[in-house]
């Protein structure tokens, strides 16, 4: 059997240990929060970047799809005025054929 001082001092080492213990996991709990925030606030800035970065590629992506657009257009409109050119030159071949036999 434990003499009564024994199980007193034991007691007592355990609660020592047991307020220790708590203490050490205390203080990591106040670390981890501290590394939380900091990361928690790390995530918000990367997802305000990120929303940034998205509007801009839309940004990007209507001025590409807008100038693809014009582009179409344009090549639309060349092609008619060389169709238009190309008219005009096969009415002049005839006379140019004319002006030709005549000399």
């Amino acid at each position: 059997m434990y003499h009564p001082n024994e199980l007193i001092q034991d007691i007592q080492e355990r609660l020592d240990r047991m307020v220790r213990d708590y203490r050490d996991i205390v203080e990591k709990n106040k670390k981890l929060e501290t590394e939380n925030k900091v990361l928690a606030h790390s995530l918000e800035e990367a997802l305000k970047q990120q929303e940034t970065l998205s509007k801009r590629l839309d940004t990007v992506s209507q001025e590409t799809l807008r100038d693809t657009k014009g582009l179409d257009h344009w090549k639309t409109e060349t092609r008619k005025e060389i169709r238009g050119i190309m008219k005009e030159v096969e009415k002049c071949i005839p006379q140019v054929e004319s002006l030709l036999e005549n000399k």
